[in-house]
């Protein structure tokens, strides 16, 4: 059957969480870097885990550091050299047995575009956070993108599925269980390579999905 498969961008895509690599770049200036750091990496793990809401998440990193428009390009540039060993053979392979893939993230396009322009999706194909700014200032996100609270990841899978098709999402944060558990998938595979999250284990478990520790796993677990 074909098959609609949306990919997580952050830990699963990328070895790396775009949106703290900007913010560690802005904060290294800061007298207290490694506090700040440490509180950027706190914030974002319990919007990860479910702990926090998404949009609290987000708006709690963004009043951490300033960045402008220079530093998110030059990030989008440097995000280009972290695709996660392996991805990139395994997208080109998913493509040639014909399926559809998508890149549903809830980080920014402004960081990530570059990259999964690299990684051969289309700008309809890549759905993402938009940062809002004023005077070159990134000043906060845009409300109004479902990517930027619970439940939107869901929302987008409503929004781009086919009858036809069966959905799988595959991520690293319960954001990516959550639209499994809500009915915009039919299948949800746990990425525990880059960020091993033992509530996103646990629920996959719960509910009979499956759960993978090595790109090669998701590869056999994806073949046709």
């Amino acid at each position: 059957m074909a098959r609609l498969i949306a990919f997580d961008v952050d830990s699963t895509l990328l070895r790396v969480e775009s949106l703290d690599m900007a913010l560690e770049a802005a904060l290294s200036a800061l007298p207290d870097a490694a506090g700040a750091k440490k509180r950027l990496h706190d914030i974002t793990n319990a919007g990860m885990t479910g702990r926090m809401a998404l949009r609290d998440s987000l708006e709690a990193r963004l009043q951490l550091a300033a960045l402008d428009r220079d530093m998110v390009a030059r990030i989008a540039e440097e995000l280009r050299k972290r695709v996660t060993p392996g991805m990139a053979a395994l997208l080109r392979q998913l493509r040639a047995q014909g399926d559809e893939l998508h890149a549903v993230s809830g980080g920014f396009a402004d960081l990530l575009e570059p990259v999964l322009g690299d990684l051969g999706f289309g700008r309809s194909e890549i759905h993402a956070n938009e940062f809002v700014y004023e005077g070159g200032q990134v000043i906060g996100l845009n409300p109004d993108c479902p990517l930027s609270r619970n439940g939107g990841k869901a929302e987008i899978l409503n929004r781009i599925s086919r009858p036809a098709k069966t959905t799988i999402i595959i991520g690293d944060g319960m954001t990516d269980f959550e639209a499994f558990e809500q009915g915009a998938a039919d299948k949800f595979i746990g990425f525990g390579v880059i960020a091993q999250r033992e509530v996103v284990l646990a629920a996959a478990e719960w509910a009979g999905e499956s759960y993978v520790r090595s790109v090669n796993a998701l590869a056999s677990l994806l073949k046709t």
